[in-house]
């Protein structure tokens, strides 16, 4: 068992990784975007410096950590795509049931001109499954898959879960409402928008973070139950992001409801509601994983390995 010392150390240790992208991020942008121009807004370019920085302090860990395929969770080429396809139709239902209970309790409403015309709803969930595609390929292959197996390595799997669940959350939030004009933009604007948005992580809307940090503790569970099936955690968020774009898009928020409480500021998708439901899937997930896990053991092959 890791001492409270281990403990402390994996929740801490990718604290300085975070602050020192997002810094970098401020002193790169700059001068990329005098390079550059206005042809990126320079509030979207320090997030994209920012990204990529953190994406390559996840290749040295892997490195530092000397982390195969195998222990970040990559099946084979043909596994892992067949993993993401499984995932995809899992995650669209997950959240898709999750939306119509809104649309139930009156907290969002169909909103007729989108539905009215099939072709861009189709084509609006299309780019949303593309967008999750994306999304779910660089987040779980640095939360589910580096992190995870760093923070195993140090402290053990249920602390790898948490604390890897603890920072999804978190920078889901590391954002600002800066948006400087191109005229006004100079050395120090990059710190400064690095500042709002690390001042607004002391007050995250808490339904909205409540319910991403049990949607990571969930997707670390199904990297536990399929220690090779990271596949399946990217499928499953690129459904859960299709799900939540596709669904905004199609509906319109009912403010001032009896239910509206059910959902945050982040997205006016998930809330309260969502931190429900991922409670009962995390509940779902580890019964069933346990009674496989016993299934397995009272086999004869599961007794014999136990009597050695």
């Amino acid at each position: 068992m890791p001492s409270l010392r281990d403990l402390i150390s994996a929740a801490l240790a990718p604290l300085p990784v975070v602050l020192a992208c997002a810094l970098s991020a401020a002193f790169l942008a700059y001068p990329i975007f005098w390079i550059a121009g206005d042809a990126i807004g320079f509030q979207s370019l320090v997030n994209r410096c920012g990204q990529l920085l953190l994406l390559l302090s996840t290749i040295l860990a892997a490195r530092f950590f000397r982390l195969g395929r195998r222990d970040i969770g990559f099946e084979s080429k043909s596994g892992l795509f067949r993993q993401v396809a499984s995932g995809i139709p899992l995650g669209i239902a997950m959240l898709g049931l999750h939306a119509l209970a809104l649309i139930a309790v009156d907290v969002r409403e169909i909103d007729p001109d989108t539905w009215s015309n099939a072709q861009r709803l189709g084509l609006t969930a299309l780019k949303a499954l593309a967008t999750g595609l994306i999304v779910a390929t660089v987040e779980e292959t640095m939360f589910r898959g580096v992190l995870f197996a760093s923070l195993r390595k140090a402290a053990g799997a249920a602390t790898a879960s948490v604390v890897s669940a603890f920072y999804f959350a978190l920078l889901h939030f590391l954002r600002s409402d800066m948006k400087p004009a191109a005229a006004d933009v100079e050395w120090t604007t990059g710190f400064r928008l690095v500042g709002d948005a690390l001042a607004h992580l002391s007050n995250p809307d808490v339904s909205s973070f409540l319910a991403l940090f049990l949607a990571g503790v969930f997707l670390a569970q199904i990297r536990m139950a399929f220690p090779k099936g990271l596949g399946y955690c990217i499928g499953i968020h690129a459904g859960w992001v299709c799900a939540i774009k596709t669904a905004k898009a199609a509906t319109n928020g009912i403010p001032g409801g009896n239910w509206s409480f059910l959902i945050g500021s982040y997205d006016g998708m998930i809330g309260y509601l969502t931190a429900a439901w991922m409670s009962v899937l995390i509940v779902l997930l580890a019964v069933g994983t346990r009674r496989v896990s016993k299934a397995g053991q009272d086999t004869p092959e599961g007794l014999a390995n136990e009597s050695h």
